[in-house]
């Protein structure tokens, strides 16, 4: 019992890299998924889908996880992905526009 409870974290971290991929999938190519489908499709995976987070980092309402950030600046963690974030560098601009635009509403929801 004590070595599976041991492996749990890594057990995790692999369910959530196997959703990601399976989330991403085509992902790409779909140019019409835009804003909130895109981010619901793709980043609610790992942000939940009121970004509260989870495995990521909360970008929800309060966290002031982008604040401080420019648009430009939050475009390029979605194409480029720090730390254990995927870049998502086959997102065309208008989309990584509309996730931008889909965070900062994120930021600013009141629940």
């Amino acid at each position: 019992m004590d070595s599976i409870r041991g492996l749990l974290p890594t057990l995790l971290v692999i369910a959530a890299i196997a959703l990601l991929a399976i989330s991403l999938s085509g992902c790409g190519s779909d140019e019409q998924l835009l804003g909130k489908d895109l981010f619901d499709h793709s980043c609610a995976v790992c942000h939940s889908v009121d970004g509260s987070g989870g495995f990521g980092v909360d970008i929800g309402p309060g966290s002031n996880a982008a604040l401080n950030l420019t648009d430009e600046q939050i475009a390029g963690v979605i194409r480029v992905g720090p730390g254990s974030m995927p870049g998502f560098g086959r997102l065309s601009d208008e989309q990584v526009a509309s996730l931008v635009q889909y965070v900062r509403s994120l930021e600013v929801r009141s629940g």
